[in-house]
């Protein structure tokens, strides 16, 4: 005589929010033409602000040139769903992908959006 035992079978968790709070995205140029300055552009996950969250993009950087030490600048600050559109106007869009945003922790919506036309428009004349 056999005693069967079934254990119930684990339930996939989704993966979790990641500790790190600021990521490396790339770099943009800077500056007047010929005089231009490389700044390495950083995202931070901020925290929940009355069930929104918000993302900074953020530089190391000297106030002048006599500071010994780097700050953390704040170039620019953006809601969830916002976070495509400022990545594209800094120009470090096309530096990360989605799935890379969502693996930091991003949980916004991809909306895509194009024009309809019609071939029979074009067929007519």
């Amino acid at each position: 005589m056999t005693n069967i035992i079934h254990f119930p079978l684990k339930e996939k968790r989704l993966k979790p929010m990641p500790k790190q709070r600021v990521f490396y995205i790339g770099y943009r140029y800077v500056g007047p033409m010929f005089c231009q300055d490389v700044q390495s552009i950083y995202l931070k996950r901020n925290g929940l602000i009355k069930g929104a969250r918000t993302w900074s993009l953020i530089r190391y950087g000297k106030y002048d040139e006599n500071d010994y030490k780097e700050y953390s600048i704040e170039l620019d600050r953006c809601e969830e769903y916002g976070l495509p559109d400022l990545l594209d106007e800094y120009d470090v869009g096309d530096q990360v992908t989605f799935d890379e945003l969502r693996d930091m922790g991003w949980k916004g919506v991809i909306g895509f959006e194009g024009k309809i036309e019609h071939i029979s428009k074009y067929l007519d004349s």
